[in-house]
């Protein structure tokens, strides 16, 4: 056996363990039990009314059930003893020992108390007042208000600690996703979703509207059952199911039309003369009026820009009897985007069917699948052409054909509607599970999930598009995704004297993951019509990449009540990855959380009037992250060509392989206090965290004699620090009128507690070092324009010298008032003497060269707090809602407008701004420098001057809405129809310059640049949802 085979033999002998221990556990619990007995009943309000969607369980146990829409429930208990729970989102929660009875009434009074919602957690549920990690739910309310495309977008500023970004506007675009900052420099930094209990689902593919709840686990004590890929934080998704009664039947319709949200300024042909004449190109000018060249004074955003159609159907199918609960939905969404010939298309699907074969035994599965089909726009290639193209450059000859390149600007109109970049990308997932109830207070559950993704990319740009005009080229990429993953787990609840309850979670999982890419090109194609790769003149060298990772585990937790007073849990998992060396494979990930519900307390009852509950809570724990490449611990070689003097065959890598290389690992303190007010009308939670994460990964340069370019290694750790908190109440509440707010806010600082050798890492435009705030942005201090050539003069000290013009006359210098006459020092960068129009930079090493010894670190990327607020207004049959987001502090380089305004070429036209307020004659008082290219002259490289302030507040939704009448749809036999209105991204207060101070914070290295993306689309839509 290889000694870096993967340890199979270890992960079945631990699973026989396991399993041994699980059987010893059935036997010792298997004392006899009262025969099972069917209680019936019905659950009302206090008007009499039956009450549906109320959650029925048995004390102590995982049995139970929910009404159906008439209130009515049927369940098997274990005996008289039995207690059943009541309880539900909006009424207070009731016990009722089942004693002889065998048909219950049940009323329940009206009530807001969230601490008695259910919530799911890491293999099982909990009531939120049970709960003794940091954990956050977004319920399907919230999504549905939203009327967002995916999953995603609809979270965004629900929840506390949660920070998300779309990475473009364009249509289909994923989500850079955050949870208590960043823990991690180079390896993946998005949390672990689950949906349903299985790990590996698209979650692009899910429909928002077939989501029942989300919970965002976010400590260590909640998250660290799933071990080493938790780290980030895990996003538990639970989809929808059916309700007992007659089959319900929805059909939801939505269209919205959309616009670019904001507009950048943009210079006119009048602006753009002016600029020429600032150059120094005025020989040149066209001066006839009557030249076409003249007279076009195109507006290219608008050119490029549409307004865009959205259309979303979906159609849903549920129902459950006693022994079946089945739901199935189908959705066709069409997705235009805001620049032209860009578009997004999706089928996506679900069905999910429980079914209880016996008393004991229930199988059931989740089947997801989605077809979508895109066109991406080549962002670079339109978008930041459309900006720099000079607007007198013809977009369209007078034959309406469509323009080439001019003067090495491409034609963004063209580029937009010529280039294709086709995706085709079918995906499907499909999970099973078999439950077994040996006790009513013990069940084995085994599962498997089977995903399979298949990605098409078809490219082809024709010879308009090239340098040339002569050159067409295109490709084929294909890349095939597998996925599967076992688990069987037994669930354990018991309550033992009416006080003590014990619960516990034993069980392992393995899975594997496997990758498969493909791709083929050619130039010169025989003809523009046929794009296929049977058509090209010349083939580029194909190439084809495999990887695959298992991974074994071994999980398991036990928790302890006390009268539901004193709260204590621990989690334990041991993963095996095939990604690290023998010696670094397993991890271990433990924690222990603690809870104290104070308002139970004797001595409480005075406050029972306005507290309806309180506890305080404090969680430690351990988690990992293994999101590294498939074989950075190993040396892997490549085939090719020309390797060596023209010799084809293999060649080892650019990486090399370290063996050495071992998890990130993350340590977690939580203290917090959840507060409900007023019988629940009122609720505040808060969390104060500390989470460190070591052993960091980092892709470190090697030196050319080591015949390779760099390797994976931990270097350091970093320090998450923060605080934040929920407040959810409903102010007003009656017949007639209510009104629901909730109020979340986030304050977290990520910090570099250590680095190798503490030697900093400068890549680009950032630096990190040990001590200091991770996104810190390193360059050069911009003071201002010299006025004139005498104003770079300076002391033997280094200040700077006041030139003393008399009638535009330089006379002499001044310094502090008085007249100087000592010696005078200039300061050069790149060999040349800097003059008037040129940037004043802090000569920050005081020599007499501006370069790099000069950078310094300019301010943090970081956010200083993100928050968001949600209302909901509700009048009789009318509702209104809407939804606030907040990002306060950190900065944003905005490379946009620097490449616009320092390009090295004339045929780029900078912002209205630097053409009408840059230097042009000597004693110009000016923020931006002359009008040339000039290297650091004229601020091409970073500076202060192109870091902003990235704050901003988003109004991201309104829905207003109206319930048609009970009375009109009983007539038109239906259960209820919904008609609304919705504006999506409607106001932005920003004092940012580009598109939109949103930017994706997908590497840690280079947070908070703004390349020039696709910009956001302002929406206003409106739908109709029908219920049969």
């Amino acid at each position: 056996m290889e000694k870096n085979a993967f340890p199979f033999r270890r992960f079945i002998a631990l699973s026989r363990r396991v399993f041994i221990l699980l059987l010893t556990f059935i036997g010792c619990l298997s004392s006899t039990f009262a025969q099972n007995t069917t209680v019936r009943g019905t659950v009302k309000d206090a008007n009499g009314k039956g009450l549906g969607a109320i959650t029925v369980t048995v004390k102590g146990t995982s049995v139970g059930t929910s009404t159906n829409n008439e209130g009515k429930f049927s369940l098997m208990v274990p005996g008289p003893k039995s207690v059943l729970v009541f309880s539900s989102v909006g009424y207070t929660t009731k016990e009722i020992t089942v004693g002889s009875q065998t048909d219950l009434t049940v009323s329940l009074a009206a009530g807001n108390n969230s601490m008695d919602e259910v919530v799911v957690i890491g293999y099982g549920t909990q009531r939120k007042k049970d709960v003794t990690g940091a954990i956050s739910s977004v319920s399907a309310k919230q999504i549905e208000e939203r009327q967002a495309v995916d999953v995603l977008d609809a979270m965004q500023g629900q929840a506390p600690g949660l920070q998300i970004a779309q990475e473009s506007g364009r249509p289909g675009a994923g989500n850079s996703v955050r949870i208590r900052g960043i823990g991690t420099l180079q390896g993946g930094a998005d949390p672990l979703y689950i949906v349903d209990g299985a790990q590996g689902v698209n979650i692009d593919g899910i429909n928002p509207n077939d989501i029942e709840s989300i919970e965002i686990l976010k400590d260590a004590a909640s998250a660290a059952i799933y071990g080493s890929r938790s780290a980030n934080g895990v996003v538990i998704i639970t989809t929808k199911k059916g309700k007992e009664g007659k089959p319900t039947l929805d059909v939801r319709y939505l269209t919205s039309l959309s616009q670019l949200s904001h507009k950048i300024p943009q210079a006119n042909a009048a602006e753009r003369r002016l600029l020429d004449l600032k150059r120094g190109n005025s020989g040149g000018l066209n001066t006839d009026s009557l030249n076409p060249s003249f007279n076009a004074d195109n507006d290219h955003q608008d050119m490029l820009t549409r307004t865009a159609n959205r259309q979303q159907v979906d159609i849903s199918l549920g129902g459950a009897s006693q022994n079946l609960n089945y739901y199935g939905s189908i959705g066709y969404l069409k997705d235009e985007g805001i620049i032209i010939n860009s578009w997004a298309k999706v089928l996506r699907g679900r069905f999910n069917i429980d079914y209880k074969a016996t008393p004991k035994l229930t199988y059931g599965n989740r089947i997801q699948f989605s077809y979508q089909t895109e066109n991406r726009i080549n962002e670079g290639n339109t978008l930041n052409q459309a900006i720099q193209r000079p607007p007198n450059f013809r977009i369209y000859f007078a034959d309406g054909t469509l323009a080439g390149q001019i003067g090495g600007r491409r034609n963004p109109v063209a580029e937009a509607l010529l280039r294709k970049n086709e995706y085709q990308i079918p995906d499907g997932n499909f999970y099973n599970y078999i439950s077994y109830q040996f006790l009513p207070s013990l069940k084995l559950t085994v599962d498997a999930n089977v995903k399979a993704t298949y990605t098409h990319n078809l490219q082809f740009a024709p010879k308009l598009l090239s340098n040339t005009g002569n050159d067409n080229d295109g490709s084929d990429e294909q890349k095939w995704q597998t996925y599967w993953m076992t688990q069987a787990y037994l669930n354990f609840n018991k309550t033992l004297g009416g006080d003590h309850t014990l619960t516990g979670v034993l069980g392992v999982s393995a899975d594997r993951n496997f990758t498969r890419d493909m791709e083929v090109g050619g130039t010169t194609y025989v003809t523009e019509a046929v794009t296929t790769q049977n058509s090209p003149q010349v083939y580029t060298i194909p190439t084809n990449s495999e990887q695959r990772y298992t991974s074994v585990s071994g999980f398991g937790r036990i928790g302890y009540s006390y009268k539901g007073k004193y709260l204590f849990n621990s989690n334990f998992r041991a993963d095996a990855s095939s990604k690290f060396g023998k010696d670094n494979r397993w991890g271990y990930f433990p924690s222990i959380s603690a809870g104290w519900r104070f308002s139970e307390e004797p001595f409480m009852q005075w406050a029972y009037k306005y507290l309806a509950d309180g506890k305080i809570r404090a969680s430690w724990g351990v988690t990992g992250n293994d999101r590294i490449g498939e074989y950075d611990a190993i040396r892997t070689y490549t085939f090719g060509s020309n390797w060596y003097n023209g010799i084809s065959g293999v060649a080892p890598n650019s990486t090399f392989g370290n063996p050495a290389l071992s998890w990130e690992e993350t340590k977690q303190f939580n203290i917090g206090v959840d507060l409900s007010f007023l019988r629940g009308r009122l609720t505040f939670t808060a969390d104060y965290y500390n989470k460190i994460t070591d052993k960091l990964l980092y892709q470190a340069p090697l030196t050319y004699e080591t015949g390779f370019e760099e390797v994976n290694v931990n270097v350091g750790s970093i320090q998450n620090k923060g605080f934040e908190f929920i407040i959810n109440g409903s102010p007003v509440k009656n017949n007639n009128f209510s009104w629901n707010v909730i109020y979340n806010m986030s304050f977290n600082n990520a910090t570099i507690k250590s680095l190798y050798g503490n030697v900093p890492i400068v890549g680009g435009n950032w630096i990190t070092r040990e001590g200091q705030r991770l996104g810190d942005f390193f360059g050069w201090q911009a003071l201002g324009v010299y006025q004139y050539d005498e104003s770079n003069a300076y002391t033997e000290n280094w200040e700077q010298l006041i030139p003393v013009m008399d009638g535009g006359v330089f006379s002499g210098y001044a310094l502090n008032g008085k007249a100087y006459n000592g010696q005078v020092n200039k300061l050069k960068t790149q060999g040349n003497v800097l003059k008037g129009g040129d940037m004043i930079w802090a000569n920050n090493n005081r020599d007499s060269v501006i370069d790099d010894a000069d950078r310094v670190p300019l301010g943090n990327a970081q956010p200083k707090w993100i928050a968001g607020l949600s209302n909901q207004f509700t009048y009789k049959n009318f509702s209104l809602s809407f939804n606030v987001y907040v990002s306060w502090g950190g900065l944003l380089y905005d490379r946009g407008r620097q490449q616009l305004n320092t390009n090295a070429t004339s045929n780029v036209t900078p912002d209205p701004e630097y053409i009408n307020n840059s230097w042009w004659h000597p004693g110009d008082l000016t923020k931006w420098p002359v009008a040339k290219n000039n290297g650091m002259g004229n601020a091409r490289e970073l500076s202060s001057l192109y870091l902003e302030d990235a704050s901003f507040i988003r109004l991201r939704n309104v829905r207003l809405s109206y319930a048609l009448p009970k009375n009109f749809m009983s007539k038109a036999k239906m259960k209820g129809a919904t008609v609304y209105l919705y504006g999506n991204n409607l106001l932005t207060w920003t004092n940012y310059y580009w598109y939109d101070p949103e930017v994706a914070f997908s590497k840690a290295l280079e947070m908070g640049q703004d390349n020039g993306r696709y910009p956001r689309k302002r929406e206003f839509g409106a739908g109709i949802n029908l219920n049969f």
